[in-house]
């Protein structure tokens, strides 16, 4: 009895063991993730690797932790990425603006194509992308000029301003891509917005309605003269 008590003793060090090593393998593959992201920026790193399948034939149709990097840097994107997680089948990206960015027509669109942009990789190009979760917020720490942006240690700094939620169940993404025209005006396309799942914070709308107020000033400005 006492050496099936001592066998049963030393397997269930054995299992926790394993289960440790486990849990250090996959908290040292997201730090180095982490690292990655912070030394490369996709909008600079886009004309040398367009598309994933550039990886290898068969790691290009499907996303691991280990490709997670090579999506980022194939993705052609106007916005700087603060952080990118891959698990159970699911995408999930942050982006980040500087709180100084006014939401104007322009750089809303800019925002938007970028939702598209990883939304036609994700689902066009890889076969193991079920969900692409997406946000952006602002931050006063995203300089504009820096590379790409991430600060993990400082969360209360980043300010929620829009999320989508798209699934590849969703039945417009098996449509023809000639009818995946409108992405860039989803905020006041009605259409769009239910599609990508739009939704907006409140602090969105006050920038958006400071955006469309000045746009109006500068308009009537321009009239008077």
């Amino acid at each position: 009895m006492a050496g099936m008590r001592e066998a049963s003793a030393a397997g269930k060090r054995g299992a926790s063991m394993r289960i440790g090593l486990s849990l250090l393998a996959a908290g040292l593959m997201t730090t180095v993730i982490t690292v990655m992201l912070i030394s490369a920026h996709p909008r600079d790193a886009a004309p040398v690797m367009r598309h994933i399948s550039t990886v290898t034939p068969e790691a290009g149709k499907r996303l691991t932790n280990g490709t997670l990097v090579d999506f980022v840097v194939a993705t052609p994107l106007d916005t700087k990425l603060k952080r990118a997680n891959w698990t159970a089948s699911t995408l999930s990206l942050d982006f980040v603006l500087p709180s100084s960015r006014v939401l104007d027509d322009h750089n809303v669109s800019q925002m938007l194509h970028d939702v598209e942009a990883v939304i036609r990789l994700a689902f066009l190009e890889l076969e193991n992308v079920n969900r692409v979760l997406i946000r952006f917020g602002e931050s006063p720490q995203a300089d504009a000029e820096a590379g790409l942006y991430a600060n993990p240690e400082n969360e209360s700094s980043y300010r929620l301003l829009m999320a989508s939620d798209v699934r590849r169940t969703d039945r417009w993404i098996a449509e023809e891509q000639s009818k995946w025209v409108g992405m860039g005006s989803a905020d006041s396309d009605s259409l769009w917005k239910s599609r990508l799942r739009l939704s907006f914070t409140p602090l969105w709308e006050m920038k958006r309605n400071a955006a469309f107020m000045a746009g109006q000033e500068q308009s009537d400005s321009a009239d008077g003269e």
